[in-house]
């Protein structure tokens, strides 16, 4: 699902950086109160920055977390501009409120509650900011990562037109979530995951960092979590694009 883009072990590498980082550092459950809570308050004025500076427009394929921001407008297909196979066009629908809610419900509560584990970092230099930027730059890699699935759709439509073009002029989106889902290749995305979260923890360790015992076992638990829940949302956005294909 993922390897028609840059390296994965690169990206593997930023992610698995981003939810380190985060992970190790002291959790307030009362910033998410309530859904997001502060987290919205926090990213907005940094996604209206972004917006303006042209950061969604760029590449079309990363969208705003706030409701403010300036994410990318639908192209729309005319008899003059038919977006023939293998030709990206962007459509509107987003994946990161379900990225939101995977977050706040699922992989907060594994963050540690007690005690930030991060290098030249302790308690006292933590503030919400801190945790919020943190929060902010791992929800950000994964839109990024989860709206490429755009283009991966567009490539799997253009590899078979006939059969994903009858079942999108029938509306039948649970016949393209099945077409467009190998098995096989979801379960070496989260094998390699886990290989990549042993060798992370394992660096990390041997860097001197102190980190809390149960570190090793957090991360690979927080990192299945999160690319199972990648894999399911990315797929989600592949429907959801091709299913609005002839729009």
């Amino acid at each position: 699902m993922y390897h028609r883009t840059s390296s994965p072990n690169l990206r593997l590498l930023l992610s698995g950086t981003a939810l380190t980082v985060r992970l190790n550092l002291k959790t307030d459950p009362s910033l998410y109160s309530g859904g997001v809570g502060k987290l919205k308050a926090f990213m907005t004025p940094i996604e209206l920055e972004s917006g303006i500076l042209g950061r969604y427009a760029y590449g079309k394929i990363e969208y705003p977390y706030t409701s403010g921001a300036l994410g990318p407008s639908p192209d729309v297909t005319t008899k003059s501009n038919p977006f023939p196979p293998g030709r990206f066009h962007q459509d509107p629908f987003s994946g990161n409120s379900n990225l939101s809610s995977f977050y706040v419900q699922t992989l907060v509560p594994l963050f540690n509650s007690q005690k930030s584990f991060y290098f030249h970092l302790d308690n006292t230099t933590i503030n919400d900011d801190a945790l919020l930027a943190a929060d902010a730059n791992l929800l950000q890699l994964l839109s990024h990562r989860a709206h490429i699935g755009k283009i991966v759709a567009e490539s799997k439509y253009a590899a078979d037109v006939t059969t994903y073009t009858t079942l999108i002029k029938a509306r039948n989106s649970t016949g393209i979530k099945t077409l467009l889902t190998n098995t096989t290749q979801e379960a070496a995305v989260l094998a390699q995951a886990d290989a990549a979260a042993k060798v992370f923890s394992a660096a990390w360790v041997g860097s001197g960092a102190s980190v809390a015992t149960t570190f090793t076992s957090d991360l690979q638990n927080a990192t299945a979590k999160l690319f199972r829940a990648l894999i399911d949302i990315t797929t989600e956005i592949e429907v959801q694009y091709l299913m609005a294909r002839f729009n």
